[in-house]
Formats: structure tokens, sequence, C-alpha cells
């Protein structure tokens, strides 16, 4: 007789989420979001940070920024990715302007 264990079940980490940094080649702050226990890699630009979260323009002003704002920033991935978008997700400027 098998028991269901719900512990078992459910999905498992593999390793922590990285720590969100400044990506300069791609003039981004780089990240990962927990969808369902994976690690999903993803990023916001420059200019989505500025213009829509008031970040200044110094790598660290746009982490800081990222951090206050992380959870709006995460919803839009994940709007994103239900819409059909492919991992890496990459947040513009104009995402935030969707109704």
């Amino acid at each position: 007789m098998q028991i269901d264990n719900p512990e078992l079940s459910k999905p498992q980490r593999v390793a922590p989420l990285i720590e969100a940094l400044f990506h300069d080649g791609s003039d981004s702050v780089r990240f990962q979001v927990d969808v369902n226990g994976r690690a999903v890699d993803a990023s916001i630009t420059r200019q989505a940070l500025r213009h829509r979260f008031a970040a200044g323009d110094a790598p660290a002003d746009l982490l800081s920024s990222y951090r206050t704002h992380h959870v709006p920033i995460h919803a839009m991935v994940m709007r994103r990715l239900s819409e059909g978008a492919l991992a890496p997700v990459m947040l513009r400027e104009a995402h935030f302007l969707l109704p």
C-alpha cells in the first residue's frame, strides 16, 4: 500500500536563487524568480528601472531599486511566462505600460 506524502510531492529546490547583479553587457539587472520550485533567469533593463521605478543611474541605485520593487517585477516575469515568454525573461520599459 502506497501512502502519499505531500512533502515528497513538493518541488525541491536544487540550489538557492542567485543574488541579483548588474550586468554591464546587457545594461540590466539580472535575477532569478522561483517558479514552482524552479529558478527562472530574468532581467530588467536600466530604462525600465529608471522610468517605472525612478531608479538612479548608478549600478548600486539600480540594484537598490530592484530590491525595493522586486514584488511587482517578479509579478511581471510571471505574467510574461504565462503569456508564453521563454526564459530568460527580459523586462523592458514597455512591459510595464501594458494594461
